[in-house]
């Protein structure tokens, strides 16, 4: 069990990074729901999955030297900014105003019935470039990784499993994790580039993100969107790149990525 200090740090952590409220659902109306305006919709006719490959987020870290670890919290907190802000948009419109557009009521049944449409409805309020931003600094890194962890952990369908119940002990792990493998940086050349194992901190994380995708694009009749399996041309050119001078640092360990 966590101890109450932790505890209490995992909450100081996510009121910075996404500003949660006490009560999610129920909260008045925002400027933009008064003022009628609805956050931009998915495109209901996308056959593409939002899920990613946990495996991809390991690959690109390592190929990219850590720098792709910020981009995948960008866009993973964009992503989900956007999508559960127009749901809740939709549905406090709705409450108010029947002539407007009704939300998704499967979606709403899903989440509903997993128990994380609350917790899904919290990402709502995140900020996606300060909390990148935070991310980017040594040893905060770590408390903004806990709390992202803590929070992906509350989206995981299956409200008997370890990943909900015990979110904030399993977050605080994939937090230690990371700050663990990146000590590694501390060895010698060029077993330094270990560090860049700590991509499966994020592998973890990208895992519990993909379950709540599925959830979300289900629609009910048992099809799933497909996910894509291959590299987009950048992503190929950052890996071809990076693995030519990472080839080149165990081959010359004189040669550096830095200065």
């Amino acid at each position: 069990m966590l101890r109450a200090w932790q505890a209490d740090l995992i909450k100081i952590t996510a009121k910075i990074a996404f500003r949660i409220p006490d009560k999610l659902a129920y909260r008045v109306m925002t400027d933009s729901i008064r003022t009628n305006q609805l956050a931009p919709q998915p495109d209901a006719g996308q056959q593409e999955s939002i899920q990613q490959p946990a495996w991809h987020v390991v690959i690109l870290s390592i190929f990219t030297f850590g720098a792709y670890n910020m981009y995948w919290l960008w866009r993973s907190l964009r992503t989900l900014r956007d999508r559960s802000e127009a749901l809740k948009i939709q549905l406090e419109q709705s409450k108010n105003d029947p002539t407007q557009t009704e939300p998704d009521l499967r979606l709403l049944g899903r989440l509903e019935k997993a128990g994380t449409l609350q917790a899904y409805f919290a990402f709502a309020e995140a900020r996606p470039v300060l909390t990148t931003a935070l991310f980017a600094i040594p040893v905060v890194n770590l408390l903004v990784l806990l709390g992202f962890a803590n929070a992906v952990a509350g989206l995981w369908p299956d409200g008997k499993s370890i990943v909900r119940k015990k979110s904030k002990l399993i977050a605080f792990l994939v937090a230690l994790l990371f700050g663990s493998l990146t000590l590694l940086f501390l060895l010698k050349e060029p077993y330094q580039l270990l560090y860049l194992s700590s991509s499966m901190a994020l592998f973890i994380v990208q895992v519990w993100l993909n379950r709540h995708w599925k959830l979300v694009e289900g629609d009910g009749k048992g099809e799933e969107k497909l996910a894509r399996q291959a590299f987009s041309p950048v992503e190929l050119v950052a890996i071809i790149f990076g693995a030519a001078w990472i080839g080149l640092i165990a081959i010359h360990p004189d040669l550096k990525f830095y200065k």
